[in-house]
C-alpha cells in the first residue's frame, strides 16, 4: 500500500524532469513554477500519477523565522554571550592549547620550555588529557569530547549549548500566516494607524482566506497575534504613527545613492519645508504657520541664501531666492566683526577688487550655482523657476517624486535646524502634533521677520562656523571642518566665480503678467482687467515690440500688484506702471487680495470687471482689514500674510536699481534743521470758538 502524500504551499517535486515548487491550488489541480521561472497548472490526480513523480524534502524551504544552525555565523554567537560565560569559555580553550602544544597559548612567545606534564616530546596526547582532565576535576571522556567540539567549531564549541542556541521564535509559525502579515503591513503603510489585535487582524485573516479558501489558515488568538507581528515585521507595525510608516515608505528597496560635488557651486540642492515654529503677527495680533527655503551647496554644505514666508511659498520666492545665493549677505549693526566675510580666511583683498559688495557682508559664501536640485513641488515647477534658470544659465536637475533620498543632505539639514535653531525659540511647536505642546501658540512672541533676522543670526553665527560631521572634503577623508573653512579650501583649490552684480536683476526675475505679452492701448496696458498707465507707454502707444510675437512683455510681482513694470527697449531701463484707478489711500495688494475683490464685487451683483468697481471693494477690504472688529479668522490669516508679502517685496525692490521714474522727495527745498529756526517763536494757531446761542 502506498504512503499517503501530503503536499504544501512552497514544497518542491520532481515533476517533467524538472524541480519544480508547488505555488499555488486550484479546485481540482495544482499551479507549479520551475527553476527556470516556467509555469503550468496540471491535475491533482496527474501530477500523483505520473511515473517521475516524487517529493524532495531536503529542497523544501525552512519555516519562515527558522534560523539554520548550518546558516549561522559561529564566531558572531560569542558576541552575545554573558561576560562569565565568555571568560570561562575563553579559559578553557588555554586548558585545551596547553594539551595540544605545551604552552597555555599555543606558541612559545615567552621563549620559556613547557611544562614536563604537558611537554609533546615527551608524553602522549592521551596522557595530557588524562592529566588536565584531573586538575579540571573533569572526566577524560568529557574532556576528549571538548577537545573534538573545539576542533570542529573553535571556540563556539566549547560555550554551553543552551546559551548559543540559534533563536527563531517564528519556527513554529505557519510561513503563510507569516507571508500574510508582511504583505498586509506593505498594503497598510500609508493608512491610518490601527490596533494590531482589531483591523489588522482582520484584514489578514480576510487575506488568507482570499488567498486560500475560507477557513483553510486560521489566525491564532489576538495576543498572540500581536506577539507574532512584533516579531515577524522589522520596520514600523501598523499602531505606529502614520508619519513614521509614511516615511520609511518612501526610502528606497536599495542602498542610497550619494550625490557628490567638489567645487563650490557644482550642485545646489533647494527644498521648502514647514518650520517647526509659530510665527506672531503684531497687526493682527494672530498667530502664523511659516516655511523655510533654503538652498544648500553641497560641495562645502553652506547655507547660501534663505527665505521665511507665510504658508504657501510661491514660485516668485523661489526664483528670487537664486539672486540671494548671488548677493552677499548684509552685516547687521549689533553683528560681531568676526562675522564679516574678511573672517573666511580667502584673498579677501583681491576678491573685493572684483565684488566691492564684500567690503560690508557676512561670512556667509556667495556662489555661482552650476546645477540646481530640487523637487517636483509646484513652486519649483513654474515658468519663474525655469526662465531665471536659463536666464542666469544654471542646469536644472530634477529629484524623483516622493524620493527624499535623492536630496539627502538638504532634508538633513532641516533636522538640523530644528534641534539647533527651532528648539530654543519662542514658538516652538514640535514637529508633529505627537510632540506640540499644550498652548503651544501662547508662545509664539516672534513676527516673522524678527525669526528671518534670528536665522541670520544663526546662519552666519552658527551654522556656518560648526563643525560638520558628515562634511567629508575632497582629498581630506578625516579632515573635520566646519562648511566655511571647506568654502576657504574648495576657493583655494577652485578658484572664485564671480556672481552677476546686476541691479536689474530683479525686475528680470519677476514673472511676466500672465506668461503673455501685451499690447499697449492708449488707455495703458491690461492686464486681468487692472490697467497700468505711465508716460513712457505714449511713445509705444498701438506699436509693434521688437519681440517675436510683436507684444510687449510686462512684468509684475504678485506680492504687490499696485504696480508693473515696463523694459524701454531703446534705453535699456525700467519703468514703473502704476495701477489707472489706484487712490492715494490704496495700500499694496497682492494676488490674494485682488481676488478676494472681485469676489465681494460679484457677491453684490456688480461686475467683477469694472475697475471702478474693484477699486471700491479693494479700498473697504482694506479698511476692514485695520478694523480688528471686522476681523474673521480668514481675514486674519489672509491680512498677515498679505502683510508679510508686501513687506518682502519691498525689501527686494530696495535691493534692485530704482527704476527710471521712480518718484524722489523735491529737491528745491533746504532740508530742515534743529537750528534754524526756535519752535518758541512760532505763534500758536488760531482756534475756533464756537459762539454759545442765546438763551431767550
Amino acid at each position: 500500500m502506498t504512503a499517503p502524500t501530503r503536499l504544501a504551499l512552497g514544497d518542491w517535486v520532481a515533476f517533467d524532469n524538472e524541480t519544480q515548487q508547488i505555488v499555488g491550488f486550484t479546485d481540482t489541480g495544482v499551479r507549479l513554477r520551475s527553476e527556470t521561472g516556467r509555469m503550468q497548472i496540471i491535475l491533482l490526480a496527474a501530477l500523483l500519477a505520473a511515473p517521475d513523480f516524487r517529493t524532495i524534502p531536503d529542497s523544501a524551504p525552512a519555516n519562515a523565522g527558522e534560523v539554520r544552525t548550518e546558516a549561522v555565523d559561529r564566531e558572531a554567537i560569542l558576541l552575545g554571550l554573558p561576560a562569565g560565560e565568555r571568560a570561562r569559555v575563553e579559559e578553557l580553550e588555554e586548558h585545551l592549547h596547553q594539551v595540544e602544544t605545551g604552552f597555555p597559548t599555543g606558541t612559545a612567545a615567552d621563549h620559556s620550555e613547557p611544562d614536563p606534564a604537558y611537554d609533546p616530546a615527551q608524553t602522549t596526547l592521551t596522557a595530557r588529557i588524562d592529566t588536565k582532565a584531573a586538575e579540571l576535576g573533569l572526566t577524560s571522556r568529557r574532556l576528549w569530547q571538548l577537545r573534538r567540539a573545539w576542533q570542529h567549531d573553535g571556540l563556539v564549541g566549547l560555550a554551553d549549548r543552551r546559551k548559543t542556541r540559534p533563536c527563531a521564535p517564528l519556527a513554529p509559525v505557519d510561513p503563510r500566516i507569516i507571508t500574510a502579515i508582511r504583505e498586509q503591513a506593505a498594503a497598510d503603510r500609508l493608512e491610518s494607524s490601527a490596533t494590531i489585535g482589531n483591523r489588522f487582524h482582520r484584514r489578514t485573516q480576510n487575506r488568507l482566506d482570499a488567498q486560500h479558501g475560507l477557513g483553510e489558515v486560521v489566525l491564532p488568538g489576538k495576543d498572540r497575534f500581536r506577539r507574532i507581528v512584533h516579531q515577524a515585521l522589522v520596520g514600523p507595525r501598523p499602531d505606529d504613527p502614520a508619519t513614521l510608516r509614511i516615511r520609511t515608505a518612501n526610502q528606497p528597496d536599495r542602498t542610497f545613492g550619494k550625490a557628490t560635488a567638489t567645487r563650490p557651486g557644482e550642485v545646489v540642492m533647494m527644498d521648502t519645508t514647514g518650520l517647526d515654529v509659530i510665527a506672531y503677527d503684531p497687526d493682527t495680533d494672530d498667530t502664523v504657520p511659516v516655511e523655510l527655503t533654503v538652498a544648500l551647496d553641497l560641495a562645502t554644505r553652506s547655507l547660501l541664501a534663505w527665505r521665511l514666508t507665510p504658508r504657501g511659498t510661491k514660485s516668485v520666492d523661489i526664483g528670487l531666492l537664486l539672486a540671494d545665493v548671488m548677493t552677499p549677505e548684509p552685516m547687521r549693526p549689533h553683528w560681531p566683526d568676526a562675522l564679516r566675510f574678511a573672517s573666511l580666511r580667502i584673498p579677501h583683498e583681491r576678491i573685493l577688487t572684483v565684488d566691492q559688495r564684500l567690503a560690508h557682508a557676512a561670512a556667509r559664501p556667495v556662489i555661482y550655482p552650476e546645477t540646481l536640485l530640487f523637487d517636483h513641488g509646484k513652486p519649483y515647477k513654474s515658468e519663474v523657476v525655469t526662465r531665471a534658470c536659463r536666464r542666469l544659465g544654471i542646469s536644472i536637475q530634477d529629484a524623483r517624486m516622493f524620493t527624499p533620498t535623492d536630496k539627502p543632505h538638504v532634508e538633513r539639514i532641516f533636522a538640523t535646524i530644528n534641534r539647533q535653531f527651532c528648539e530654543h525659540l519662542a514658538g516652538y511647536k514640535g514637529s508633529d502634533i505627537t510632540h506640540r505642546g499644550l498652548h503651544a501658540e501662547d508662545t509664539a512672541r516672534w513676527s516673522i521677520d524678527d525669526i528671518a533676522e534670528l536665522f541670520a543670526e544663526y546662519a552666519v553665527g552658527i551654522y556656518q562656523r560648526r563643525h560638520h560631521q558628515g562634511l567629508i572634503l575632497h582629498g581630506f577623508p578625516d579632515l573635520r571642518a566646519s562648511p566655511n573653512e571647506a568654502y576657504a579650501m574648495a576657493i583655494a583649490a577652485a578658484g572664485y566665480v564671480d556672481c552677476p552684480n546686476d541691479p536689474d536683476l530683479y525686475y528680470e526675475l519677476l514673472p511676466i503678467a500672465d506668461g503673455k505679452g501685451r499690447t499697449i492701448q492708449p488707455a495703458g496696458v491690461r492686464i486681468g482687467y487692472l490697467t497700468y498707465n505711465a508716460d513712457i507707454l505714449y511713445r509705444y502707444r498701438r506699436t509693434r515690440s521688437p519681440y517675436p510675437d510683436g507684444l510687449w512683455p510686462i512684468r509684475r510681482d504678485p506680492r504687490n500688484l499696485l504696480h508693473a513694470y515696463f523694459h524701454d527697449p531703446d534705453d535699456g531701463r525700467w519703468h514703473v506702471l502704476r495701477w489707472t484707478h489706484a487712490l492715494d489711500v490704496h495700500q499694496p495688494f497682492t494676488d490674494v487680495t485682488i481676488r478676494e475683490a472681485r469676489r465681494l464685487v460679484s457677491q453684490r451683483g456688480r461686475n467683477p470687471t469694472d475697475q471702478d468697481d474693484v477699486a471700491t471693494a479693494l479700498l473697504d477690504l482694506q479698511n476692514r482689514a485695520d478694523d480688528p472688529a471686522t476681523w474673521t479668522r480668514t481675514a486674519r490669516s489672509r491680512t498677515a500674510r498679505d502683510s508679510h508679502r508686501g513687506r518682502a517685496a519691498h525689501r527686494d525692490a530696495q535691493r534692485a536699481g530704482p527704476p527710471a521714474d521712480d518718484p524722489q522727495p523735491p529737491t528745491d527745498l533746504p532740508p530742515a534743521s534743529a537750528d534754524e529756526f526756535d519752535l518758541d517763536e512760532i505763534p500758536a494757531a488760531e482756534t475756533w470758538k464756537p459762539r454759545l446761542p442765546r438763551i431767550p
